[in-house]
């Protein structure tokens, strides 16, 4: 599923409530979200998670938060990580907590999963022993882990009718990558593979969405001549890098355009755009419907 360019159903918000908590749509409105059956990950897209800065607010899962940079962290780093990690944070079911709302939003990855299905697999680890009581508790995250979560939002934003079943199938990963970082031993040191430069890339992209980005500073950042980043990125992606970058604002102002009071101009600005003529000619273009027309037709729908 994917909540980028449609309301959600009754089905997939009944899911979200169940590890989430009373959650609305509402509160979704700036956050992307992806769900299978036992999982789900949510990441602020363009805003706060509403429920997230919810004085007091509970799940009925674990949850866990994973950082995809270290400038975007809210929590202070307690612990060693190579370069090639990401820190991550586990919550166990029922604390009360709350996100602090400040003047820019974090994107990170808020994993969700089913108190059931995780405490089952976490007897692997400990036997007969309860699980404990987590809050906040950080640990190192994996590339491969940090793969299987980023395998797990594409299959959202590319949904079939086998994307389910992928999805399950990826859930059981990522769970496992983080229980084996959660209780560190033998295993967890062997997995450690060179971190992907094109993932961290986009994760940089993602971040600064509003900002001027150009390929020769893209391409410094992984010690690459302008050519060899083009030829780099395009292997892996598909795409050009600005292509990509366009393509990745334009979701943004789409997500900002269905859920924020906004104007247009502001919103282009927040997207980057040089003017709000810029953004109306490069939406039009992808979209064949300029922002107004596409923000009317999603306000009719609604």
């Amino acid at each position: 599923m994917t909540a980028i360019e449609r309301n959600l159903t009754a089905q997939q918000l009944e899911k979200i409530q169940a590890l989430v908590g009373t959650i609305s749509e509402d509160d979704l409105k700036y956050v992307d979200t992806y769900i299978s059956d036992y999982l789900g990950i949510f990441i602020p897209s363009v805003g706060f998670c509403q429920y997230a800065i919810r004085v007091g607010h509970t799940h009925p899962s674990y949850s866990f938060v994973v950082f995809f940079t270290a400038e975007q962290q809210f929590l202070k780093t307690t612990i060693a990580l190579s370069d090639d990690q990401y820190l991550g944070a586990c919550l166990s079911p029922g604390l009360p907590h709350e996100e602090e709302e400040t003047d820019q939003f974090t994107r990170y990855a808020a994993l969700f999963i089913d108190r059931n299905y995780f405490e089952l697999r976490c007897r692997h680890y400990l036997a007969a022993a309860p699980t404990p009581v987590y809050f906040w508790q950080q640990f190192a995250v994996s590339p491969e882990t940090m793969t299987d979560i980023k395998r797990f939002i594409d299959a959202g934003d590319r949904p079939t009718r086998y994307s389910l079943p992928y999805r399950n199938a990826l859930a059981e990963l990522i769970t496992q990558g983080l229980l084996q970082w959660l209780f560190p031993g033998d295993s967890g040191a062997s997995l450690l593979s060179p971190k992907m430069d094109v993932v961290a890339i986009i994760d940089y992209m993602e971040d600064h969405f509003g900002d001027k980005l150009t390929v020769p500073l893209l391409a410094r950042k992984m010690r690459l001549s302008a050519s060899q980043f083009n030829r780099r990125f395009k292997q892996e992606t598909g795409s050009s890098p600005m292509d990509f970058f366009l393509e990745l604002r334009l979701k943004k102002a789409r997500k900002l355009l269905r859920s924020s009071t906004k104007t247009i101009t502001e919103i282009a600005q927040d997207c980057g755009f040089a003017s709000a003529s810029h953004f109306s000619t490069a939406f039009k273009k992808h979209t064949s419907l300029s922002p107004s027309d596409y923000q009317q037709l999603y306000q009719r729908a609604t």
